[in-house]
């Protein structure tokens, strides 16, 4: 959906084809943009009654929640000015907005009530006016100087086609907090889970979490008692296989180019993505 610290954009297309068709559940337990399902081609899951976004930032959470009413929410990206490809204007009035959203939604002692329009659309724009979605609370304005088309307007875009109307229409159920309380509230023998935690010591990349060596080690213990099937996925470390034995789990892995590496004329660092299943 956006750019976003750990996003599955690319890599869901290799993901989802793990996911068993017949389940009637789908849940993302570490929501954040939600790629995976995005990914998904609906037509393929006929039995798939309920979707479930649940994750622990409250900005994701209330994005979503207003994904239910698209054209509310292009209404209110409407009316953030953004600049467009090919026109040089004043590049300053885009920075500053940007500053003042970002000093508004990550200020101390914020709230929101749920949905707010004008919240998401200025945090889909900090969003889509950084680097890779990464450190929304600290990054830098990235301007454009009209060269390139914005990521704001390209979500903008989003908000009116069938494709993604048809996804934000099917998602069910909203839910703002920990992984194992959606995990036993959805927990069934037709109940598939992608699950995407912070990986393994880059748990402070993340915005408004509270997320830790033990929580790792917790989401192991939970997933061990699940009735329904689930995919996780990881950077590979040691405990790992202590956690989930290869005689017991499927291990696969794909290679990947690291977004977070990229640079102009450097070539990209590699990384292996995991994903561990229990069926």
């Amino acid at each position: 959906m956006l750019s976003y610290i750990g996003g599955k954009s690319k890599i869901g297309k290799w993901i989802k084809d793990y996911y068993p068709t017949d389940m009637e559940t789908y849940v993302e337990t570490f929501g954040g943009m939600f790629w995976c399902f995005f990914n998904m081609d609906l037509s393929k899951y006929p039995n798939l009654k309920r979707v479930v976004y649940n994750d622990f930032n409250p900005l994701n959470y209330n994005l979503f929640m207003c994904l239910q009413n698209p054209s509310v929410l292009l209404n209110a990206v409407n009316s953030i000015p953004c600049q467009e490809r090919g026109v040089e204007d004043t590049p300053s009035i885009y920075k500053e907005q940007f500053n003042l959203f970002q000093q508004e939604l990550f200020a101390t002692g914020f709230t929101i009530n749920y949905p707010d329009y004008d919240v998401a659309a200025k945090y889909a724009y900090i969003l889509t006016s950084i680097f890779s979605g990464s450190r929304p609370e600290t990054s830098g304005f990235i301007d454009l100087k009209g060269k390139y088309k914005s990521k704001f307007l390209t979500f903008r875009d989003k908000l009116s086609k069938p494709d993604w109307i048809e996804h934000f229409n099917r998602i069910s159920h909203f839910r703002l907090g920990d992984f194992g309380d959606v995990i036993d509230e959805f927990d069934s023998p037709t109940t598939y889970f992608y699950v995407d935690p912070p990986y393994w010591k880059t748990e402070n990349y993340y915005s408004n979490h509270d997320f830790d060596r033990e929580d790792h080690e917790r989401l192991a213990k939970v997933l061990h008692g699940v009735k329904g099937k689930f995919s996780l996925s990881y950077y590979d470390f040691e405990l790992l296989h202590t956690w989930f034995p290869e005689s017991e789990y499927t291990w696969t892995m794909k290679e990947f180019a690291k977004a977070a590496s990229a640079k102009k004329g450097v070539s990209q660092n590699m990384g292996q993505e995991l994903l561990i299943m229990n069926y």
